[in-house]
């Protein structure tokens, strides 16, 4: 059974670096001025992370490396879909009555965006041949 690896200061930068990056690109979809738009805000970025966060862990699963596995989850996983997502503007979207069905529709699109994005990235078994099934 494999060891995971021991956290050290360089996953604490990771997830500094992650984070202010993804921070960065939600301020940045958050700055859309169109106000016909800008409601979706919230949900797109979260299902947008859900996927690029289960891309992420099925790339981190293909790793031979566990510790590069580790650093590649911290700063892409933690640090940026950390920074990107928004769980406490999406808390407060869903505590709106009349919200209540656009929160329940972006959870299970991001349990779907998250499935899909594992099932892109896992690595597929391979065959006695070589060939991917």
């Amino acid at each position: 059974m494999a060891t995971r690896p021991r956290f050290s200061g360089v996953h604490l930068w990771l997830v500094f670096a992650g984070g202010t990056i993804g921070t960065a690109a939600r301020l940045v979809v958050l700055l859309v001025e169109d106000p016909s738009i800008q409601w979706l805000s919230t949900p797109l970025i979260n299902i947008v992370g859900s996927f690029l966060l289960g891309v992420v862990t099925g790339m981190a699963e293909r790793q031979a490396d566990p510790a590069r596995a580790t650093r590649m989850r911290t700063f892409w996983g933690v640090g940026v879909m950390g920074g990107f997502t928004t769980y406490s503007s999406f808390a407060v979207l869903a505590v709106d009555p009349a919200s209540l069905p656009l929160a329940v529709v972006t959870v299970l699109a991001g349990l779907a965006a998250a499935a899909a994005g594992l099932w892109i990235a896992r690595p597929r078994p391979t065959s006695a041949h070589g060939h991917s099934a």
